[in-house]
């Protein structure tokens, strides 16, 4: 049985379902979806009730910041892949149009942000607000803290989002889990518990079925070197607080940060078991090579089945995909990485 590749793309007033090449990558530890055209530089068009095509060049017809979405697809049955902007063309040949998902309109709200006292997701909301009426962009913020002193001068959405993820040395994590919503939350946590905090889908993967390349799955071993994880912050009175993660024993090392923004001693200790988990996190990882579908997403779940190494079975956390689609076929190269319950 034959499938036929389907593409329908938008940009801006622009529509059309053939392409020399795109390339999308999205990931759970990136704010920042890309998204790369290729085109031919000359295209026919139809406008209006012509029945005949006019010849236009395909670089004059879109602006840097032109809304953009990518549907692909097999026989018409098509997914949205992307939805972003514009970022910026390069006019070679075939016509390059380099985009970016929302995160391209955080680079453009301009904020001085000074709070003595500020929740993670009024944080969020801030970075978000009043950039433009016709692209909303929602706030899914799944952790209550706390931040004191929040100091992020001429700074931008994009620039107060690092200023979390610094606040809190990597242990909360941002993404667009969906094109318009920027979700924020721990992972590891979560995951290590069973627990599937996304709830965005699933999809079911068999290892020489509907896998072209399984090479770079391959197993990750930390139990011999476990960390400690050790947080601290001082208060006014010039105390020092700290806080030790406690989710792993007989630990040989320990990484250890003053988080001056968390004075809180309950968020010190999520944070640092947050840390502790994603440094001791022992089982399968790496990428799998796949069709276009079944449909997959940062946020998903991958379902793993290998006759071979029933040991690499279970239920993993789509961190980030990659989809490659033109004259040469199409393919999602799905990177996996948590076990849904790896603590367990």
């Amino acid at each position: 049985m034959m499938f036929v590749l389907s593409s329908d793309i938008t940009i801006g007033s622009f529509r059309f379902g053939g392409v020399h090449e795109v390339k999308i990558k999205r990931s759970l530890y990136s704010i920042a979806d890309t998204a790369v055209i290729r085109i031919p530089s000359i295209a026919k068009v139809v406008t209006g009730n012509n029945t005949q095509p006019g010849v236009v060049t395909t670089g004059k017809q879109f602006s840097d910041g032109d809304p953009v979405i990518i549907k692909l697809g097999y026989d018409g049955d098509l997914q949205t892949e992307f939805v972003g902007f514009v970022k910026r063309r390069n006019l070679d040949t075939p016509l390059t149009i380099e985009c970016e998902g929302y995160s391209w309109l955080l680079r453009r709200n301009n904020l001085d942000i000074f709070e003595k006292s500020i929740t993670i997701k009024d944080l969020l909301l801030k970075a978000v607000a009043g950039i433009d009426n016709n692209y909303e962009i929602k706030v899914q913020c799944t952790v209550d803290y706390t931040l004191e002193n929040v100091y992020i001068p001429n700074a931008t959405g994009f620039d107060i989002i690092n200023g979390i993820l610094q606040y809190t040395d990597g242990a909360l994590n941002c993404c667009f889990l969906q094109p318009d919503t920027l979700w924020c939350g721990l992972v590891f946590t979560p995951y290590a518990n069973g627990n599937d905090v996304f709830e965005s889908g699933k999809a079911n993967y068999k290892l020489g079925y509907n896998v072209v390349k399984n090479n770079s799955l391959k197993e990750r071993l930390t139990e011999n070197d476990p960390v400690e994880v050790i947080y601290s912050a001082r208060l006014s009175t010039g105390d020092k607080l700290s806080q030790s993660s406690d989710v792993f024993t007989n630990v040989v090392r320990t990484h250890s940060k003053i988080l001056s923004q968390v004075k809180d001693p309950a968020m010190l200790k999520q944070l640092a078991n947050e840390k502790a988990y994603k440094l001791n996190y022992s089982g399968y990882e790496g990428s799998i090579q796949a069709f276009l579908q079944p449909y997959a997403a940062p946020g998903y779940q991958a379902y793993i089945t290998d006759d071979r190494y029933p040991e690499r079975n279970g239920s993993y956390l789509v961190e980030g995909t990659e989809v490659r689609f033109g004259i040469n076929g199409a393919r999602r190269i799905v990177e996996t990485g948590l076990m849904n319950g790896f603590a367990k």
